[in-house]
């Protein structure tokens, strides 16, 4: 009887926090590059079934005691391009992040929905600055041309402004996201070698609605079912207690 309350309860706690990520996912559909996350859930703590009769002790089976959250995991396939018509808006395709500086570090992410502060540097808002080359990137005009290999000039191609920074990782396991699609590194990035820039774009988010939706659906139905027949169980120990007193 009183592993039903673990059970339940167990699966309650993991299903709320796999419905907070999915809340997550929902609030950031319409974010440029952003990346949706998955919660992988596991058991915790199996232990043998054994059955014991004339013959002696039988194993019969496992059983797990917990249902737990074993990791939180990113989705990091490419969302497709969106078009904007903004001279500053850049999506990537193939594998890569823009550089951004903020007062703690270096930071990256795929969000490429740029702007420029009051002192004329290209930035990301509310993040930071978008770091080039050679460092921040600072720009007389927001009417450049950006090619291909995120070379930043004017529309006519005749004056350089700088070359956007594009860093790749070769174990996305070293990424921890901190913010929508940004992400800190616990390791070295290296150049990317098969990113490519698209000016006037940018990059959908990878998690999609109806499959948001659905899942927190599903997700509602878990810990609903779960609370009722955790009542249940509250109902029927409160009658042993009382039977047991009389």
């Amino acid at each position: 009887m009183f592993q039903g309350y673990y059970n339940l309860a167990s699966n309650m706690i993991t299903e709320n926090r796999n419905m907070n990520i999915i809340s997550n996912n929902i609030a950031n559909v319409s974010t440029p590059g952003y990346k949706a996350d998955r919660l992988i859930q596991s058991t915790f703590q199996e232990q043998m079934i054994y059955r014991y009769d004339q013959e002696g002790k039988t194993q019969v089976g496992e059983v797990s005691w917990m249902n737990t959250a074993a990791e939180r995991v990113t989705d990091y396939s490419e969302g497709g391009l969106r078009e904007t018509g903004g001279a500053l808006d850049v999506g990537l395709t193939g594998n890569g992040f823009f550089v951004i500086q903020t007062d703690n570090g270096l930071v990256y992410t795929r969000n490429g929905s740029f702007n420029l502060d009051d002192q004329r540097y290209l930035i990301l808002p509310g993040i930071g600055r978008v770091m080039g080359t050679n460092g921040p990137i600072q720009l007389p005009t927001d009417e450049v041309g950006i090619d291909s290999q995120g070379n930043i000039t004017t529309e006519d191609g005749y004056e350089s402004f700088g070359r956007l920074r594009i860093v790749d990782f070769a174990d996305y396991g070293q990424l921890t996201k901190i913010t929508g699609g940004v992400f800190q590194a616990n390791a070295q990035p290296q150049e990317a070698q098969n990113a490519k820039v698209n000016q006037q774009y940018t990059e959908y988010s990878n998690a999609g609605m109806a499959e948001q939706m659905t899942r927190m659906m599903s997700g509602q139905r878990t810990l609903q079912g779960s609370a009722q027949i955790l009542r249940i169980y509250d109902q029927l120990m409160g009658k042993i207690v009382t039977l047991g007193s009389v």
